[in-house]
């Protein structure tokens, strides 16, 4: 009988509360909004200089400037590019779009697939009709072998696009200046990237591009947790900041672990605060709206963020976010699912488990949100910016070096045939090196206390991290 009083009782209280009620009161909604536009990065920006000299580059302000800047980027000459109209697009084979990228070229990459036209939106591009037999870029870029176009891979579809403008109405003082763009980046100077088929002989075919040299002044430097389970007030704070005035009506339950759960209703809006200094909150769908389409929920995901718990961290730490990863319809469920990193000073910060921020939309409703972001003293980040540079470990000698280390984690994983000859090992590991890049790495264990600079190679679809300096193995992605 007590307990169906209890039930009754609760159902009383929480059964006349709407759930527009727990929207976050206009206090708490202070965080700093990013354009959308900053967030979306490629992955790399792929440059050819001709007779197979080519450099990689973060997106950085190659990629994009502020319109106000006078630095040249590829997204304002993908703003000059062609009319509204007379713009014909021809779809051309793999083959093709290797042929003309292999010109003096540049290309931006990318690890998601954007609707093109959004892309279009985003970038300040003109869009004629003769797009709409384009429904995504993955890539897009430039070459030569056609200067007056554009060719895009749609990832999607596993299609490639060549965009050729009227030559006359492209012509003009605002005319697309690429060539002039890749000249700019010549002159500054580069790190030298070839095809590890050609370190390594032609026992081994593989294209992905990797560097002959590279520095870098990156160090090493302390990092806490966002907030740790002792910080009661911190905690309680922002768990207000999800139910909003309602607060006084949910549950809070701390398990044996230290794991705290806040629950509203029956389970219909829960957060968990983690010991790892992560949180969860999980949302049931109210099917209220109707789709946002990529955009929409996208702007959804970043206001969400900023108005619970921020995008830096809760002691404002400071962080820059990208766009690195969006998966349609998550887990069967209509919509979208926003998967942001974050760089320190211009360098990635690779987490060995997990992401900062992962964000699940649906119909313009967010149903899920996963929040683990660090703190660390300002004054740490900026010291490194002083540094002087100095050679990180050759990429192709890590590789020599680690090949059994990393065939060990692809067989644990059941991503590599087993074998004990070292020269197939070898080979097979080479032929699966999909990319290199520096960063930060944050480690998953949680008594470390030390974020440090490394290579992260991607091999098949593991991300394996060593020290930059040492090729010492320090990790590897565990998701």
């Amino acid at each position: 009988v007590l307990f169906l009083s209890t039930v009754l009782l609760l159902y009383f209280f929480w059964g006349n509360i709407s759930f527009d009620q727990l929207k976050p009161t206009a206090a708490q909604t202070g965080g700093e909004v990013p354009d959308v536009i900053s967030l979306i990065k490629p992955e790399q920006i792929v440059v050819n200089f001709g007779a197979d000299n080519y450099t990689v580059l973060p997106p950085g302000d190659v990629w994009y400037t502020p319109t106000e800047s006078d630095k040249d980027s590829f997204v304002k000459e993908l703003g000059r590019f062609g009319p509204q109209e007379n713009v014909l697009v021809k779809e051309i084979s793999f083959d093709q779009y290797q042929q003309v990228m292999k010109l003096r070229s540049i290309r931006a990459e990318f690890s998601y697939d954007i609707p093109i036209s959004d892309f279009c939106t985003y970038f300040g591009m003109k869009k004629p009709q003769s797009y709409d037999t384009i429904e995504t870029v993955t890539e897009i870029g430039y070459s030569t072998a056609e200067e007056k176009s554009l060719f895009i891979r749609d990832g999607k579809n596993d299609k490639f696009y060549w965009l050729a403008a009227d030559s006359e109405e492209n012509d003009g003082a605002n005319k697309m200046d690429f060539p002039g763009l890749i000249s700019s980046i010549e002159t500054k100077g580069y790190s030298i990237y070839y095809p590890v088929s050609s370190y390594l002989g032609g026992s081994v075919k593989n294209d992905t591009l990797v560097p002959l040299s590279v520095q870098a002044n990156l160090k090493s430097f302390l990092f806490r947790q966002d907030f740790y389970s002792y910080q009661s007030e911190k905690i309680n704070a922002m768990a207000e900041g999800f139910f909003g005035g309602n607060f006084d009506f949910v549950r809070k339950i701390t398990e044996e672990n230290g794991t705290i759960i806040y629950m509203y209703g029956y389970g219909q809006n829960v957060l968990i605060v983690n010991t790892d200094g992560s949180i969860e909150y999980k949302e049931e769908p109210t099917g209220g709206s109707s789709e946002q389409g990529f955009s929409g929920e996208l702007e959804t995901a970043v206001n969400y963020v900023a108005a619970h718990g921020s995008w830096e961290s809760l002691d404002r730490a400071r962080l820059t976010p990208y766009l690195k990863d969006v998966i349609r319809d998550p887990d069967k469920k209509k919509g979208y699912r926003f998967i942001f990193g974050m760089e320190v000073n211009g360098s990635r910060l690779f987490y060995e488990t997990g992401d900062p921020i992962v964000v699940d939309v649906t119909s313009g409703q967010v149903t899920y949100y996963k929040r683990h972001m660090i703190d660390f003293d300002q004054k740490d980040i900026e010291a490194v910016e002083t540094d002087a540079s100095k050679d990180a470990f050759s990429a192709v000698n890590l590789i020599a070096q680690n090949f059994r280390y990393i065939y060990e984690i692809l067989l644990q994983k059941g991503e590599a045939p087993a074998t004990n000859d070292q020269a197939v090992m070898f080979n097979e590991i080479a032929s699966m090196v999909k990319g290199m890049q520096i960063g930060y790495m944050k480690p998953s264990n949680m008594e470390a206390a030390e974020i440090r600079p490394v290579w992260a190679v991607t091999v098949n679809s593991t991300e394996i991290y060593f020290d930059l300096y040492s090729a010492e193995p320090v990790g590897y992605s565990r998701d």
